[in-house]
């Protein structure tokens, strides 16, 4: 973590699982203004890691046969474009070809950003963003990263339970679990409890690079938030207790196990050690065989986590800048691949 922290991020925290038992570090300072330093046990935004939840989320009621993953989502869904078309493992892998209403935002400087960090975008607004773009056809041999995806997932869990998300997530995994650092806070600005502050470069003047000389406490923000596809907010610990959950088969029965491991290829993906996105995680070769997690960025924060296959040996890092450069990012993934593939303590 001080590698990272030398590499130019305020903080970086990870937390290691070895058959359960669980090991923390922090390097760095959790807010630049005040100079608290960063503790392990510190709450920061996950984002795109969220997606995990929404998918056992939803391959929970799969498995309690309220649905199937073949099913076309029209049934429920039919104001999502191509609904007759797309179906639930469609979203949950990223082939349903919808466009990321990201895209749409228009943001493209960190005083865009800035601007509008306090938009408030609610899943009908997300999906009439998304609307505004060309879709793809669905059912793609690749995968095509959207965040739509998942706020469509989160609707439909909704619509089979007649419950909103939040409760969902807290009833299915946060309460069971004891993810005691783990919370939903879409469209609130703040992050609850002791947590990390998260910066964004500023921008260079008359030119489109980042400024990491200057950076911008991006830590209350609602632009950023994606609903189930990103606004969880959470510990690095919490990470590796739902990861360990998982992949011991305490979540998902073995048959939806193999389907969410099953991964199809990604389109244009800038990450050589990604191999391909499976519903809900990605695998992985760090050098040590398949490992499955996710990766997640906003403004502000960066983050990734992964399991062995086994399920004995689980890390998650947090970096507290988002974007970052090269050399941090390089940084945190050895520090990973160190924490997730090294000898046995």
């Amino acid at each position: 973590m001080d590698a990272v922290v030398r590499a130019g991020a305020p903080a970086a925290v990870l937390a290691v699982r070895q058959d359960g038992r669980l090991r923390e570090t922090a390097s760095g300072v959790a807010d630049l203004r005040t100079g608290r330093l960063a503790g392990a046990a510190d709450r920061y935004r996950v984002a795109s890691i969220t997606k995990t939840f929404t998918a056992v989320t939803v391959l929970r009621l799969v498995a309690e046969g309220r649905l199937a993953l073949s099913d076309p989502i029209g049934r429920w869904l039919p104001q999502v474009p191509h609904a007759d078309a797309i179906t639930v493992r469609d979203l949950l892998r990223h082939t349903s070809g919808l466009p990321d209403f990201y895209d749409a935002l228009g943001l493209r400087s960190s005083a865009d950003w800035q601007r509008h960090r306090l938009d408030r975008l609610t899943d009908e607004r997300r999906l009439a963003l998304a609307r505004t773009l060309p879709a793809g056809p669905p059912g793609a041999a690749a995968a095509a990263y959207a965040n739509t995806n998942y706020v469509v997932l989160g609707l439909l869990a909704e619509r089979l339970t007649g419950e909103p998300y939040e409760r969902l997530l807290q009833r299915g995994l946060i309460g069971p679990l004891h993810l005691t650092g783990t919370a939903y806070p879409d469209g609130r600005p703040a992050i609850s409890g002791p947590h990390l502050h998260g910066y964004m470069p500023g921008d260079l003047p008359g030119r489109p690079d980042a400024d990491f000389a200057h950076l911008v406490d991006f830590t209350a923000q609602t632009v950023n938030q994606s609903g189930p596809a990103g606004s969880v907010t959470s510990t690095v610990a919490d990470l590796t207790a739902l990861y360990r959950a998982l992949f011991t088969g305490r979540l998902l029965p073995a048959a939806l196990m193999r389907e969410l491991t099953t991964t199809v290829p990604v389109a244009g993906e800038q990450f050589p050690w990604l191999r391909g996105f499976g519903l809900g995680v990605h695998r992985y070769d760090l050098g040590c065989g398949p490992l499955y997690g996710h990766i997640g960025g906003v403004r502000g924060y960066t983050g990734l986590v992964v399991s062995t296959l086994d399920g004995r040996r689980q890390a998650a890092i947090a970096v507290t800048l988002n974007p970052n450069p090269p050399a941090v990012m390089t940084a945190a993934l050895a520090a990973v691949t160190r924490a997730v593939c090294g000898p046995p303590d």
